[in-house]
């Protein structure tokens, strides 16, 4: 079973796709708010929905980057502010805005399991897809 870390420091947001990781049958290894926090989870998770402004500043792209190359988790970002990603995020899958609908949410994470089990799979509408 996949191993969802969710990297959002606003907490009724972070609740909010909490419930929604849980109710499409993934678990939640847990809530990061910053750099820190994302460093202690990532050794437990195997895919990310990581935002972009967190506690401790605009560190949601070194996060993602981070958990990619170090531990070869699936991140995808999710943010209100789409145009702040300006860095290479190669290792990234894609993106998605939000609000994100619960529906893509699940989707989303479909399509990364799809990947992670070496499948193709398509991207669902809705999320950015990175080269």
């Amino acid at each position: 079973m996949e191993k969802i870390l969710i990297v959002e420091d606003d907490a009724l947001i972070a609740a909010d796709v909490q419930d929604i990781v849980a109710s499409s049958g993934y678990e939640v290894v847990g809530i990061a708010d910053s750099f820190e926090s994302a460093q202690r989870l990532a050794p437990f998770a195997t895919i990310a929905l990581v935002d972009v402004n967190l506690r401790d500043g605009a560190t949601g792209p070194m996060i993602a980057q981070y958990l990619a190359n170090d531990f070869g988790v699936a991140v995808v970002m999710v943010t209100a502010n789409p145009e702040m990603i300006v860095t290479d995020l190669s290792k990234v899958i894609g993106l998605i805005s939000k609000p994100a609908h619960p529906q893509l949410i699940g989707s989303v994470l479909q399509y990364l399991t799809t990947i992670r089990e070496g499948g193709r799979g398509s991207p669902p509408e809705g999320m950015r897809v990175f080269a």
